[in-house]
């Protein structure tokens, strides 16, 4: 007995877990719409308002997926297919705004029927790939512990009284403990209550001291917004959700948004744009082998571009081309979705109203024959009636109706023999089952043409849809390009700045040598002309001392 409810309940959590994966991945595509749509409307926003937005879209992820299973949890577990327990088959199909609605409600019972009884492979599925995940999250968790312990060095007095002179201004009540990493290529935060700023060997002397500081001063606001602690849950959640496209969409914008808030509060320190962006230049040449479970200083790669160009232009960078095509195309399976829905839900109600009569009359053939053999033409007036019984199928479907008495048209209405009843009734079923063939037909005829056009339409839409992703990509690789060359331009310009600073330092130099030049030139003019008056004076008393003799 223990064992058998031990393994219902085990079977009642794999079907709500299941359906809870299924249903975050609308879930997540709603809300990567409706991130975009705030994206879009908070193009001139500060990146705090941004940041706070898209983490509460991504904290109610959360909470619907938790909702989602609570609900799946508290549903009962059915053994039988809700179709197959009507016991009334509908013959004919119902055309609602061009859909075969018999057809579409079909398919949806189909799709739950299978994804219920397939659920155990549903996770199964899942958790393969949840495994792969936590053995990435794992290894990250090592190198961070790794880069705690391994080849760490303490940096010079100064930069530490100076990260506690930030840490004031900070309003940072925190110790913060800064200390030079061999093991690291970039600077990182590593922890949450006893934080610590891993920079690598060699940085501290090898950059200005304004640029150390813009560094410092980074690291310091991810400390200051509890980033790392975000960063952590983000990671988690990544991990068990690691199919959902949305879900990972508005995850790399939350990390894009809190690296502009954390420029946002260096920049409203230093208050100098150019020692920030040359700090960041800085890093370009260095690989990122910093964790995703750290919070680096640069960031990825990739955006160094869009962050440079953001302080720049104080203007939030729009999205690109690939963001807004999974933009259009989560609007567009969210539309069908609910369109889909809405219509299948809406056709199921029609077709019960319009054919509830009809349904009754043909599921209730015998026993309106059973009441008139009672009722005879020499019966006392005080002959007892049976009671109607409906079978089990026909009941289950007049609940859901009314319980109004049906009357029923197809029914003779004159008091004839038995045998006069029966086949008048027989001539009924049969006419009812010629028109339920007939109509039966052409709906087939108008549902084979409503395919036929919808498969062309289709196939274009295809098409269209295979040339636009063409389009896209070589927008995207053209847009890839561009931007290396941008890094590229940008390391030239800051090597043409350092020669340009270089040939200034020389230019000052050779005016210098150049003043002394024309000083020592005065000078020796003023003693040849001093020569040439001695060498005048010479003559004249030689020329004297000639004329005397």
């Amino acid at each position: 007995m223990h064992m058998a409810v031990t393994d219902s309940a085990a079977q009642h959590f794999i079907r709500a877990f299941s359906w809870m994966l299924l249903h975050s991945l609308w879930q997540g595509m709603l809300l990567a719409v409706l991130t975009g749509l705030v994206l879009m409307l908070t193009k001139k926003a500060a990146a705090a308002a941004r940041y706070n937005l898209v983490f509460a879209l991504f904290m109610l992820f959360l909470a619907a997926c938790g909702v989602t299973f609570a609900l799946e949890w508290n549903r009962p577990l059915l053994t039988a297919a809700v179709p197959a327990a009507t016991g009334i088959k509908i013959s004919g199909a119902t055309i609602l705004f061009g859909l075969n609605i018999t057809m579409v409600k079909a398919v949806a019972d189909n799709c739950i029927s299978y994804f219920t009884a397939n659920a155990p492979m549903i996770v199964l599925l899942w958790f393969v790939l949840f495994v792969f995940r936590s053995v990435r999250m794992m290894g990250g968790l090592v190198f961070i512990h790794r880069a705690r312990h391994r080849l760490i060095y303490s940096p010079p007095a100064e930069w530490k009284a100076k990260v506690g002179l930030l840490c004031e201004n900070l309003q940072l009540k925190r110790g913060v403990q800064l200390l030079e990493s061999g093991y690291v290529k970039m600077p990182m935060v590593i922890g949450h209550l006893k934080p610590v700023i891993l920079v690598p060997v060699g940085l501290l002397a090898g950059l200005p001291a304004g640029q150390v500081e813009a560094v410092l001063l980074h690291e310091l606001a991810h400390i200051r917004r509890h980033d790392y602690i975000v960063n952590l849950v983000q990671t988690i959640t990544e991990t068990v959700f690691c199919f959902n496209p949305g879900l990972l969409w508005i995850s790399s914008l939350l990390r894009d948004e809190r690296e502009n808030c954390c420029d946002d509060i260096a920049l409203a320190q230093t208050k100098n744009k150019k020692e920030f962006i040359q700090a960041l230049i800085s890093f370009k040449e260095h690989a990122l082998y910093g964790s995703k479970y750290a919070v680096a200083f640069p960031g990825k790669k990739n955006h160094l571009l869009n962050r440079v160009s953001r302080i720049l232009n104080n203007r939030n960078t729009a999205l690109a081309p690939s963001e807004k095509a999974f933009f259009m195309l989560g609007i567009i399976l969210l539309s069908g979705i609910v369109v889909t829905a809405g219509i299948a839900h809406a056709g199921v109600i029609r077709y019960a109203e319009r054919h509830k009569v009809h349904i009754l009359s043909r599921a209730l053939p015998e026993p309106a024959r059973v009441i008139k053999t009672a009722v005879k033409p020499n019966a006392p007036k005080h002959t007892r009636l049976e009671p109607l019984k409906a079978p089990r199928s026909v009941a289950t479907a007049l609940s859901s109706t009314t319980t109004a008495p049906v009357k029923n048209e197809n029914l003779p209405t004159k008091k004839t023999g038995n045998k006069l009843s029966d086949e008048e009734q027989t001539r009924l079923d049969k006419e009812q089952a010629k028109r339920d063939k007939e109509q039966a037909k052409t709906d087939q005829q108008n549902q084979d043409a409503l395919n036929l056009e919808q498969q062309q339409r289709d196939a274009e839409q295809a098409q269209r849809n295979a040339e636009q992703a063409t389009r896209n990509a070589a927008q995207e690789v053209k847009n890839q390009e561009q931007a290396k060359r941008n890094a590229e331009q940008a390391i030239r310009n800051k090597e043409q700045e350092k020669r340009n600073a270089e040939q200034a330092v020389r230019n000052e130099e050779q005016a210098k040598r150049n003043t002394q030049q024309i000083k020592l030139n005065a000078e020796q003019d003023k003693r040849n002309r001093e020569q040439a008056k001695r060498n005048e004076e010479q003559t004249a008393k030689a020329s004297q001392a000639s004329i005397q003799e």
